[in-house]
């Protein structure tokens, strides 16, 4: 099996660091996870951590704005970042002889990030516009992005959208915007990743001395994400989607298990079967053979996430888009018949060890860059507690047998947990 050598230590302000050398070619990533996502946010505040996710390009006590990605292109380096439910990830592809730039530049934000009045409204509109041009007029957008999370679950940290209220972000003072950067960029809330060609007894003074002089901010008071217990119902429910052309369905399994569990691996792999391509399950169920629908797409986590980012609770999800003439019940039971054979029966021989080898090579492949392996290294480190887990998972998956896959069917994708909503085009509605 694939392995990434990893050294992980911390720094006296509590900020992790994780190095995964490699001097195959002189190129390095520099990458940050923060544990705050909309998960974390508080009732009032929805929206801040990917409002941060822009903010932190706005400019800080050495970098006026705009000079961070021009010091980065200069040196033939690119960048980004990305804002999840659990947390929010930042990187810095660059040719190893810049690596000291990356560094630097990460450390002077995250020590004195320039929070002004201007940065604020200035992307706050840019977070509009993102809204406008990602959900609000994209066919679906609204239901994938919004609606699936906030009918699956009851806690208002797991249901509301990653996106947050425009109102609650315009109503924030500059005042607010700080507290949340001093809560959650606090050294020990980011664990810092270091991946490509350079030397670990080089790198670590320079790690030292740009992140170490950070003061220590303590860590962000915990949120409970846990969902309120008691028995699932089926929930139904319809919208109109002004941009859609053909009627969808989202389908959402709530309840699903904690991750590194055995039916956490055995649903991963589950969505495999059902979602991974033209001769999964229900492709071949939904789309050629009862041509029912256009298009099907699903797995564990889907659509907030996928299985690799996936912490709980979190649910199962599917998206279908189907012709007309047809209802939303009627995908959901075609579904439900092609999930009731593996239920019954299990995978064959033969399907489980094509789904296995599909898997093992996507996995393989994910690590062919260093960005790829630092963003595998750094989710282990935040969601099972140690980068080197990322090397012991693809075994775990590839153990999944058929049983267990029959069995987590059989357990967690039932009506009674099923959350169905419709989505009508407007004119039809």
């Amino acid at each position: 099996m694939p392995r990434i050598k990893t050294e992980s230590y911390s720094l006296p302000n509590g900020m992790r660091v994780v190095l995964a050398p490699d001097r195959t070619v002189p190129v390095a990533t520099v990458s940050m996870i923060v544990n705050v996502g909309s998960r974390s946010e508080r009732p009032g505040r929805s929206g801040f951590a990917h409002l941060f996710e822009h903010l932190m390009f706005e400019g800080s006590q050495n970098v006026p704005r705009g000079m961070f990605d021009k010091l980065l292109e200069s040196y033939g380096g690119d960048n980004n970042a990305s804002t999840h439910k659990d947390f929010t990830h930042y990187y810095e592809n660059v040719p190893s002889n810049a690596l000291p730039v990356a560094l630097w530049l990460d450390a002077d934000r995250l020590n004195a990030l320039a929070i002004t009045d201007e940065a604020r409204e200035n992307q706050i509109s840019v977070v509009k516009e993102e809204k406008r041009l990602r959900i609000d007029n994209e066919p679906y957008g609204p239901a994938l992005y919004d609606e699936i999370s906030a009918r699956s679950y009851k806690n208002w940290q797991n249901a509301h959208s990653t996106m947050g209220s425009f109102e609650e972000l315009e109503a924030a003072s500059r005042e607010d915007v700080q507290e949340f950067f001093n809560a959650n960029y606090a050294p020990s809330n980011v664990i810092l990743g270091v991946v490509g060609d350079f030397e670990p007894e080089e790198i670590k003074p320079r790690i030292e001395t740009l992140f170490g002089r950070i003061p220590n901010r303590g860590k962000p008071a915990p949120v409970d994400t846990r969902e309120p217990d008691g028995a699932f119902t089926f929930v139904k429910g319809s919208i109109s989607d002004a941009h859609a052309n053909l009627p969808a369905a989202g389908i959402a399994w709530r309840g699903m298990p904690e991750r590194g569990t055995r039916d956490f691996y055995a649903l991963s792999l589950l969505g495999s079967v059902l979602f991974g391509g033209k001769s999964s399950r229900l492709y071949l169920r939904l789309v050629k053979d009862s041509q029912t629908a256009i298009s099907v797409d699903g797995g564990l986590g889907f659509p907030e996430t996928d299985y690799s980012e996936f912490k709980a609770p979190g649910i199962f999800g599917a998206f279908v888009v189907y012709k007309s003439g047809r209802t939303a019940e009627d995908i959901l039971r075609l579904m439900e018949a092609g999930i009731g054979e593996i239920a019954a029966d299990g995978v064959g021989d033969a399907e489980l060890a094509r789904i296995k080898t599909k898997f093992r090579s996507d996995w393989i492949r994910s690590q062919e860059t260093a960005l790829g392996r630092a963003g595998m290294i750094l989710r282990a480190a935040l969601l099972d507690g140690d980068a080197k887990a990322a090397d012991a998972d693809l075994e775990r998956y590839l153990a999944c047998t058929s049983a267990d896959i029959r069995a987590a069917a059989a357990k967690y994708l039932t009506r009674e947990r099923a959350m169905l909503l419709e989505i009508l085009p407007e004119a039809s509605e």
